[in-house]
């Protein structure tokens, strides 16, 4: 059974009132206290503090991340603020750029520390999560992790991180599983290539047992630098052994390079599957006609099954964040306000801005959302949530997979831009 929680019931939440709710908790209201973290001063603010990539090569996703953290900040204010007892406090968030350096991450989390800020909205990317933990952990601050799926962040006994998105060893796995079940023309082969950081490689650590696994024959892992812009050396060595399908695993720099190369050094395979980066709006915008065919795994679709405080479903979180950001959202804006919404929750339950009664609240948290439901295992990390696939088609993304979501049939052998 899933926990009860002060529910409201979702509202469309007009432009003037994103507005209104933004200035109340840019500025906070005169002369108040803030509540960063406990109960003193019993102030009408309650304040988050998040590091996010808004340069550096992390900056395309860093910036949807901060998107969705805001959307979730003004629709949580436009609803009457944060219940907390008998109070209604604005919700009100700090960013620092981190400059997509997780040494730049922990320092700012330090920093919002020493400001009295204990919930922290997390930064983009496994390696930034995994250097802002053990700080948070150490002083006591609560990390609402929106986008650092690597599976050993939660592996070290953290008891302050809350993970809200699929894990790493999902990623690549989903897309194996999606091809394989819904293909006319089962590839037989597979090469993957990947960016050398940590979640990149799990990724792919993960995606070579479920291809070996459904019985497809595996090239060796082919590894380059993070961020890197020229791939051309990586689609040779791919072109050489000619494999069925070719899976990328890393960001949104290194997916657009892998697709943008291939095409021009004429590589040919039935399809090329990559994480994170199809889903950017950027990866389209960049690649046009390119991007046809290229499939992705994703942590949320506008389809996706669910209803809760705040935004509603899936479809009503779409419709508000287009009609305040002018652009549809993909995963990483959806997943960062689930984050937000997670946290904010758990302080509606726990009735008080004590971290520790917080974090009990995180641990019990058990809710259905637009998200999907939001529930925790012992180690931070969502104990249910699968993925879903998306491939990009005449410039859009749809859903592929699972059964159930599917918005159109998988286009296979992918259809190649003329």
């Amino acid at each position: 059974m899933h926990t009860t929680f002060r529910r409201r019931r979702p509202t469309q939440i007009l432009p003037a009132q994103l507005a209104l709710a933004g200035l109340l908790a840019a500025g906070g209201i005169g002369g108040c206290t803030s509540a960063g973290g406990s109960d003193a001063g019993r102030g009408t603010v309650l304040r988050f503090g998040s590091a996010v990539s808004l340069t550096g090569e992390m900056a395309g996703e860093g910036k949807l991340t901060q998107d969705g953290y805001k959307y979730c900040q003004d629709v949580v204010n436009a609803h009457g603020g944060v219940t907390v007892g008998s109070r209604h406090l604005t919700l009100s968030i700090s960013y620092h750029d981190d400059e997509s350096s997780p040494t730049t991450s922990a320092r700012i989390v330090q920093q919002f520390n020493d400001e009295g800020i204990k919930f922290i909205l997390g930064p983009y990317g496994s390696a930034a999560t995994e250097a802002v933990a053990p700080v948070a952990q150490r002083n006591g601050q609560i990390v609402a992790d929106s986008a650092g799926a690597d599976n050993t962040i939660f592996e070290h006994g953290y008891t302050q991180v809350f993970g809200v998105e699929s894990p790493a060893s999902n990623y690549a796995a989903s897309i194996i599983d999606a091809i394989v079940y819904n293909a006319h023309r089962v590839p037989r082969s597979v090469a993957f290539v990947s960016a050398d950081d940590s979640f990149s490689q799990e990724v792919a650590r993960f995606g070579v047992e479920e291809a070996r696994s459904q019985g497809l024959h595996v090239f060796p892992l082919i590894t380059f630098p993070a961020g890197s812009t020229d791939l051309s050396s990586v689609v040779t060595r791919v072109r050489a052994e000619h494999p069925d399908l070719l899976i990328e695993s890393g960001h949104l720099v290194e997916g657009i390079a892998l697709v943008s190369q291939a095409a021009q050094l004429g590589l040919r395979v039935d399809g090329i599957g990559e994480t994170v980066a199809p889903t950017d709006p950027g990866f389209v915008g960049s690649l046009g006609r390119l991007a046809d065919g290229v499939i992705s795994s994703t942590q949320w679709v506008d389809n996706w099954p669910g209803k809760g405080p705040y935004f509603g479903t899936a479809a009503d979180y779409a419709e508000g964040f287009r009609a305040a950001f002018g652009f549809t959202p993909a995963y990483h804006p959806a997943e960062a306000s689930a984050a937000c919404l997670a946290l904010v929750l758990a302080i509606e339950h726990a009735g008080t801005t004590d971290p520790r009664r917080v974090t009990a609240a995180l641990s019990q948290l058990d809710v259905d959302s637009f998200y999907g439901r939001i529930h925790f295992a012992p180690n931070g990390q969502d104990a249910t949530r699968t993925m879903a696939v998306v491939q990009i088609q005449h410039g859009k993304p749809v859903t592929v997979w699972p059964h159930g979501l599917e918005q159109a049939p998988l286009e296979w052998p992918a259809p190649r831009a003329p």
